[in-house]
């Protein structure tokens, strides 16, 4: 995915570059129209000359005493305390982040997207919530100077809140950045090559679009830029009528580039397509494997990764396989890369998994992305961490996440279930269809007697998750976090 401002405003409520600028040039005494009018409408001027007013502001202002004192040692140019305030007010905003109810359906479909790599112009850590097992390469020299695998990876082009002072702002910044385009651009085109692109959060006229495409095709030969045909998808939302697709030609720098463009309302059925198909492993999984084979082969030094278990130059040597594997010494690593999918079926026995609890909390449980519905009771009663009321003994021994997801489920169920009528699940089958059921599977235990009902419709039920819209995954697994502290939390039989 290349991926602009477009998607951080819609999720996290981002203000755009433009709304940036004005908010850090209302701080000067000057108004943002003063600063855009004197550098004749260009954008990356304007951020000079508010640079320049804010730099004298930022090492005078009380309010920024506290940045002062943590990175002033960095300041090197006049643009530095811009880009320290900018990078501080986003990073806050994305800790607060919200997604609106509305596009929560939506924002689930994106995170479960099938998605090998990242580029993007934003400099806000917005993907990485998304992403969040995602190595980040930041800047140019990130992703041009280090040894990339293609897979489970962003890189933040225009730079990181993480590093304020790579963040491409002034004109400077981009005058440097263009300089090296080329080179950009020759690592883009192996992308471009070997995988579709799908442009998000951009309008096709955007000008960080334009500047990337006509490095691209100026780095092509004509009958080489047809290689990109299918290559290179737009989606641009429309917020009213039809969705649209086009195949079509534009012209960038008097070349002919083909392009698919997509024009929608609506984004969901563009992430279920985008999530329709699997890894056979985790993203994650997949890069760390194909970085080790990397490192073995360039430096033909395998360092301990390879072991034989008979003599290469034996008689027998021709009937022997040569097998790439991951062993005991990567245990850890596949509990980490686990699917909430294992865990759920882990967790409903369905099939028993035998998992080590203690692993799964502190290796796997303790990484998962804080909004995400997921079982914990199961694994904090099997590794001994639950007295008999379903309370936890000893917080201070677990990751403070777990504890969290933990009190977080609790409640959850707690607040729905507020007695038992101890029926069956037949008698609110027969009242209530499945939507229902999925939509309120956090009450369902205060109907029924038999924890077992709902581990085996659970199990029945399962199937709808690949005919129906992904975002029904959502629902179901809150029927399996009901599930889970009924019966390892509260041990209903």
């Amino acid at each position: 995915m290349f991926v602009g401002a477009g998607l951080s405003r819609r999720y996290a409520a981002l203000p755009s570059w433009p709304e940036l600028l004005r908010l850090f040039a209302d701080k000067t005494g000057q108004p943002y129209e003063f600063y855009l009018s004197a550098a004749d409408g260009d954008l990356p001027l304007a951020a000079t000359k508010i640079a320049e007013a804010f730099h004298g502001v930022w090492f005078s202002a009380p309010e920024y005493e506290d940045s002062r004192s943590k990175w002033q040692s960095t300041v090197v140019d006049q643009a530095g305390p811009l880009k320290i305030e900018i990078a501080k007010l986003l990073d806050e905003r994305v800790a607060a982040m919200t997604v609106p109810q509305t596009l929560e359906a939506e924002w689930e479909l994106l995170r479960a997207s099938t998605v090998d790599g990242i580029v993007t112009t934003n400099y806000d850590r917005v993907l990485s919530e998304a992403f969040p097992s995602y190595l980040e390469y930041v800047g140019q020299e990130g992703m041009l100077f280090s040894d990339t695998q293609g897979i489970a990876e962003t890189y933040a082009i225009h730079g990181s809140t993480g590093d304020p002072m790579s963040l491409v702002l002034t004109q400077s910044d981009y005058e440097r950045f263009d300089a090296r385009n080329a080179y950009l651009a020759a690592k883009l085109i192996t992308i471009f090559v070997e995988h579709p692109v799908v442009f998000l959060g951009y309008s096709f006229n955007d000008g960080n679009v334009q500047r990337m495409l006509t490095a691209i095709v100026q780095g092509l030969q004509n009958h080489s830029i047809d290689k990109l045909r299918d290559r290179l998808i737009f989606v641009e939302w429309r917020a009213d009528g039809d969705a649209s697709v086009e195949v079509t030609d534009v012209n960038i720098s008097g070349h002919l580039l083909p392009i698919t463009r997509i024009r929608t309302p609506d984004w969901m059925e563009v992430f279920e397509a985008l999530g329709s198909r699997k890894h056979a492993l985790p993203a994650r999984t997949l890069r760390i494997l194909k970085e080790q084979v990397y490192e073995i082969v360039k430096s033909n030094d395998p360092k301990d990764r390879l072991f034989a278990y008979a003599d290469i130059d034996s008689a027998k040597a021709e009937d022997i396989s040569i097998v790439f594997g991951v062993g005991a010494k990567i245990a850890a690593t596949g509990i980490v890369g686990m699917s909430r999918g294992d865990i759920i079926a882990d967790v409903l026995e369905n099939p028993p998994g035998g998992l080590p609890a203690d692993d799964i909390l502190q290796l796997h449980i303790s990484k998962i992305p804080s909004n995400w519905w997921y079982p914990v009771f199961k694994y904090l009663r099997e590794a001994g961490h639950l007295d008999s009321d379903g309370n936890i003994l000893d917080e201070a021994v677990l990751p403070a996440h777990v504890v969290k997801l933990a009190q977080r489920n609790r409640t959850a169920v707690v607040t729905k279930v507020r007695y038992r009528r101890r029926g069956t699940m037949a008698a609110l089958e027969a009242k209530h269809d499945w939507r229902w059921m999925f939509s309120n599977f956090l009450e369902v235990p205060s109907y029924i007697e038999l924890a077992s009902d709902l581990r085996d419709y659970l199990i029945d039920n399962a199937g709808k998750l690949e005919t129906e819209p992904p975002y029904w995954h959502t629902n179901y697994s809150k029927g399996v976090v009901a599930y889970d502290y009924i019966r390892y939390g509260l041990e209903w039989n």
